[in-house]
């Protein structure tokens, strides 16, 4: 069995029987006036291990609430994903060109549709949607579920605007028909 410090100290010479008693006397002194007076000894090891741990729990829940948001919107993707894979028109056939502004890269891009679906496109009917870097054309009831979980991946709904001009437009006579290919 190890010996105590005390025992130490006097088999080295540095501390006689005298002193080591004393210090305990001393020491129970100090315990009992701090019970009676009721003292709280602080232990500046404990309080920084106390202080470390409520750190570390709170890195911890913030670190669990990043991974949950990026699971839920991980999810919602998914869910974006699989409507519009169910619900997307075909557009194999087409051969009228599209263009529309692709609202994550800034950039025009241009999809093959037939007249029908093109009309369709202009006046709102139709929307374009994109999943996994993929274009497809979606009915605009589709769209706005899909906007729902996820606004980015909806990018062109085209609103019909109110086709009678303003009483001061100076082009008001001159109507733009509806044939007209850019």
């Amino acid at each position: 069995m190890a010996k105590s410090i005390a025992d130490q100290l006097m088999g080295l010479g540095l501390a006689d029987k005298k002193q080591i008693q004393k210090d305990k006397a001393e020491k129970r002194k100090q315990e009992k006036q701090n019970r009676k007076h009721k003292v709280e000894v602080v232990d500046e090891t404990k309080a920084s291990v106390e202080q470390a741990r409520k750190e570390k729990a709170e890195r911890d829940r913030l670190l669990n609430l990043e991974k949950q948001r990026k699971a839920d919107e991980k999810a919602l993707l998914a869910q974006v994903r699989q409507i519009i894979e169910r619900t997307h028109i075909k557009i194999d056939e087409g051969d009228v060109k599209f263009n529309f502004a692709d609202r994550n890269d800034n950039k025009i891009k241009t999809i093959y549709v037939t007249e029908k679906i093109q009309d369709d496109l202009a006046n709102g009917k139709l929307a374009i949607a994109t999943a996994d870097g993929r274009y497809y054309v979606v009915t605009q009831q589709v769209a706005e579920k899909i906007s729902e979980r996820s606004a980015a991946s909806v990018l062109m709904v085209s609103d019909k605007q109110d086709e009678t001009p303003a009483e001061d437009d100076p082009y008001a006579e001159f109507v733009i028909p509806d044939d007209l290919m850019w």
